[in-house]
């Protein structure tokens, strides 16, 4: 996989934020967030908000909405400043919503799968 520059990666997503219209980014903590990279491939992604109690909105709504409608993501790793690479297409398989004892706060804890193909969830 070949790397990208960051004004690569943000023709495609388009915000500094870390949820974008159709694509996340993802690092190893450098962000402040916690995302945990499972042996699977899938990947433990926090939801937005670095303070108080995380909420449904913004961000964290744009991943409920693409886990209730399967749309996929694509997802950017940030390698090291200024260089990137593209994972490809992940799915919002799962979500929790938790206390994180850490902080003392409720936060969103999405499970991204790889693989562009999703279904709707059914129930």
């Amino acid at each position: 996989m070949s790397s990208l520059s960051w004004s690569e990666v943000f023709a495609v997503h388009r915000s500094r934020r870390g949820i974008g219209e159709q694509s996340l980014l993802v690092d190893r903590g450098e962000s402040g967030y916690r995302n945990l990279f499972l042996a699977d491939g899938r990947i433990l992604y926090m939801g937005e908000g670095r303070r108080g109690h995380q909420e449904p909105l913004g961000g964290n709504l744009r991943l409920l909405l693409a886990y209730r409608e399967g749309k996929p993501l694509r997802v950017f790793l940030r390698e090291r400043p200024g260089l990137w690479r593209d994972l490809g297409l992940y799915r919002v398989e799962a979500f929790r919503y938790e206390l994180w004892s850490e902080e003392g706060r409720y936060v969103y804890w999405f499970t991204l799968a790889p693989g562009g193909c999703a279904e709707a969830p059914s129930g």
